[in-house]
């Protein structure tokens, strides 16, 4: 995700973008510094983080897991999804509960492939 907004700002690009993560914890967040710096370059940007441990580094983190019931997504949205599959179904669930229809929701499964066969079989 800090690639697309890096390359978002090598664009100058206004658009609205709306930034959410979840995390075990600030230190456990990839990039957090990073995406917060891009998101700070960016007029159209904002982001929310949760945080299951939140720590001082992230003071304006929600707690706990992923909870998009009032998050205002813009009514266009195309959504990027990553991470482990158990988190990106969850999320789905939500954004599609939001009105988000399925065909803007793109994605990438942070784990094994899951079409490989089972080694131990």
């Amino acid at each position: 995700m800090a690639g697309i907004l890096a390359h978002l700002e090598s664009v100058g690009a206004t658009r609205p973008v709306l930034v959410l993560h979840a995390d075990r914890s600030p230190a456990d967040h990839p990039l957090r510094t990073e995406t917060r710096d891009l998101v700070a370059q960016l007029p159209g940007a904002r982001a929310e983080f949760w945080y299951e441990r939140p720590g001082p580094e992230e003071p304006g983190s929600r707690t706990g897991l992923m909870d998009l019931s009032d998050i205002e997504l813009p009514h266009d949205a195309t959504v990027f999804l990553r991470g482990p599959l158990p988190f990106m179904r969850d999320a789905r669930a939500q954004l599609l509960g939001a009105g988000v229809p399925a065909r803007r929701i793109r994605y990438e499964v942070f784990g094994p492939d899951l079409w490989l066969p089972d080694p131990t079989a």
